[in-house]
Parts: structure tokens; sequence; C-alpha cells
């Protein structure tokens, strides 16, 4: 309870510090382009990954046992949020456009090794897990 405590204040604090930074520099953002980009969020979460989200996870829960389902999903999150955040900067098209400085790191391979982490912690906890199981039962 305590810890969804902190979670929630901090992201009240992170939430009004985006909205602080916007009202402080209002005149380098378009208000326009602010509207868009909000109203593309929104559906972009509601319609279609927010269905994904659930589709993704009512399938692992009834594809997979119980002492492998957990990491899995806790796996499947944590990629999604890597390929939410990495995806963007490893398609931008500024890589070889006029602003050489801004996108300096090779994006595709730091994503790829970021979800082969993520697969192999993965893949680890599945194994701890299932061995930690049958020597209980055995």
């Amino acid at each position: 309870m305590i810890g969804r405590r902190i979670a929630v204040v901090i992201g009240v604090l992170a939430i009004g510090y985006g909205g602080l930074q916007v009202l402080l520099n209002w005149e380098a953002a378009s208000p326009f382009g602010l509207v868009v980009f909000l109203v593309a969020v929104a559906i972009l979460d509601d319609l279609i990954l927010l269905p994904l989200a659930l589709g993704v996870g009512a399938v692992v829960r009834r594809a997979l046992p119980e002492p492998v389902r957990s990491p899995v999903q806790a796996g499947l999150v944590v990629l999604a949020g890597l390929v939410l955040v990495g995806l963007p900067f490893a398609l931008s098209p500024a890589r070889n456009g006029e602003s050489a400085t801004l996108l300096t790191e090779p994006y595709w391979r730091n994503l790829g090794v970021l979800t082969a982490g993520v697969a192999v912690a993965t893949t680890l906890t599945v194994l701890v897990r299932v061995r930690r199981r049958a020597g209980a039962q055995g």
C-alpha cells in the first residue's frame, strides 16, 4: 500500500512538472501541436496499445503455467517500455538529417542489446522458479 502511494505521488509530481514546463515555455510550444500530440497519445494508448496488451496478457495467461507466467509477463512489460521509448529514436530520420549531433548513439544496436538482456533475465528467472518448484515437490 505504501509503495502504491509513493508511485502515485511520483506520478503526480511528474505530471505537475511537465505541466509547469509547458506553461513556462508556452511561447516555444505550438498549442495546435500540443493538442495533436495529446489526442494522438490518447488514441494510440486507448485504441491500440491497451487492447494489444490485454490480448497478449490473455494469451500468456492461458498458454503458460504459473511458475513461468509471472516472469514472462514482467519481461514483456519491460520490453514494451523499451520498445516504446527506443523505437522512435531508432526510426528517426534525423539520424542522417540536418543535426548530426542529435542522435549520435547506435540505437538499433542498443535496443537489441537491451532486448537480449531482458530475454536473458526473464529466462534465468523462469529457470530458477522451475528448479525451485521441482525441488520443493521432489
